[in-house]
This record gives structure tokens, sequence and C-alpha cells, in this order.
């Protein structure tokens, strides 16, 4: 394992909840994980498929939002669900696809680690 993957502790395992509107994303509820970064809604992540090969987790570095959003291919706004205090994020499907995960579908599952203002996903068996 490397020193960046040293920084992350495993934190829940998650579905792919739901199809966001853009049917390249994935929705998935991971309150505890973006609580661990130490950022909350309105965050931003940047999704590294790169990071797979490098160090076995897609890894997503986030950082606070200071204005407007500007999304990407790979970026996803942590959002605020309508069930008081729970928090989303859309995952986009070019980023699983990185994992291996050629053809998610809602009710899949993903394990997420998190360390201060990063995320690490990786499929549930690993």
């Amino acid at each position: 394992m490397t020193t960046l993957t040293n920084t992350l502790r495993k934190i829940q395992t998650v579905r792919l909840s739901e199809r966001s509107d853009q049917s390249s994303r994935f929705v998935i509820q991971i309150t505890d994980a973006i609580r661990a970064t130490g950022l909350g809604p309105g965050s931003q992540f940047y999704f590294d498929p790169s990071s797979v090969d490098a160090v076995g987790l897609l890894i997503a570095f986030g950082e606070p939002r200071s204005g407007p959003a500007a999304e990407s291919r790979f970026t996803a706004t942590v959002e605020r669900c309508q069930v008081e205090d729970t928090l989303s994020l859309t995952v986009p499907k070019a980023a699983l696809d990185a994992l291996g995960y050629e053809t998610p579908e809602v009710g899949g599952t993903l394990s997420v680690w998190a360390g201060s203002q990063m995320l690490g996903f990786g499929c549930d068996n690993q």
C-alpha cells in the first residue's frame, strides 16, 4: 500500500442508489465519508481515474468551493439531500469504469475510504 492510501481509512460501503439526471453519473449517499474529509455541502471533488492503476483506489480530491461550481466530466459537488443531514455525491460512470466497474447498475456497491479532503472508492470486494 502506498503512502497515499495509508492516509485513508475505510468508512463505509454504499449502494449506487440511482442514476442522476445525467445517465453517465450515479448518486451515492456518503454522509459519513464526506464528514471524515472535513468538507461539507457545496464542496467539490475531482475524480482521478489514473489513481486506480497507481494505488488501487479511485481517488477524489476535495476542496471547499469558493465560487460558482464549474463541473466537468470528472468533478462533482457535494449536495445536501432532502433528508436532513444526508450528503450525496454523483460519481461519473467514466470514473467507475477505471475501477473495472464496466457495467455499474443501481444497487451495485462501492467501498468508500476517506482522509483529509480526500475520498477513495473501490469495488466492494476489494
